[in-house]
């Protein structure tokens, strides 16, 4: 008997990163979100503890706009790349764009966490970290296929958090937030993009 062996992994779930390495305008962008809260109250979606903006804020709100159209570029960056061998980069080229579906701003305070979640209605999905002080709280992908192959292999991908580093993943991926358990605030921006 001459038994090969070979193998392949299918179906992957890309997550695409870029890094601001410059984020000069990281302190000015914590101070606008550090006001905005005192201002607005929290919702409540996947938080506990901590306070979240409601969605799609920055459209009431001009004095965003200038870190809005820098967050632009580095989604539009991101996307770009993210596509580069995939149908999304045919759909984006031709006739498609691409369409921001919603954008929030998370202060996790410490001892807060993000339950496991995913966003439904829409492609993918995205955060951008804007304050990582140690300790407060990885970033989590799960396998969404977790319930099916719980002994097939790993199913979990943590993320330390970078400052300026900007994920993005399909919107069914679950994930979540570790616990804040440092002393200080840990800030972040995520959305939700389809194409239209």
């Amino acid at each position: 008997m001459a038994l090969e062996y070979s193998q392949e992994d299918i179906f992957p779930a890309r997550i695409g990163y870029t890094i601001d390495k410059e984020f000069d305008y990281k302190d000015s962008l914590v101070e606008w979100i550090l006001k905005y809260k005192e201002d607005n109250p929290s919702v409540k979606v996947s938080n506990v503890g901590g306070w979240q903006s409601r969605g799609n804020f920055y459209q009431e709100e001009e004095s965003f706009r200038p870190f809005m159209d820098k967050i632009w570029k580095q989604i539009s960056s991101t996307v770009d790349n993210y596509a580069e061998d995939l149908e999304l980069r045919h759909l984006i080229t031709n006739n498609h764009v691409l369409k921001l579906m919603n954008i929030w701003v998370n202060v996790n305070t410490p001892g807060s966490f993000n339950h496991v979640h995913v966003h439904p209605g829409s492609l993918l999905s995205g955060v951008l970290w804007v304050q990582y002080p140690e300790k407060s709280g990885h970033f989590i992908f799960r396998d969404p296929n977790t319930m099916n192959n719980y002994c097939l292999g790993l199913n979990v991908h943590e993320v330390v958090p970078t400052e300026g580093t900007m994920a993005i993943f399909p919107a069914f991926v679950p994930h979540n937030v570790d616990l804040n358990e440092s002393e200080g605030d840990r800030i972040s921006i995520s959305f939700n993009l389809d194409i239209d």
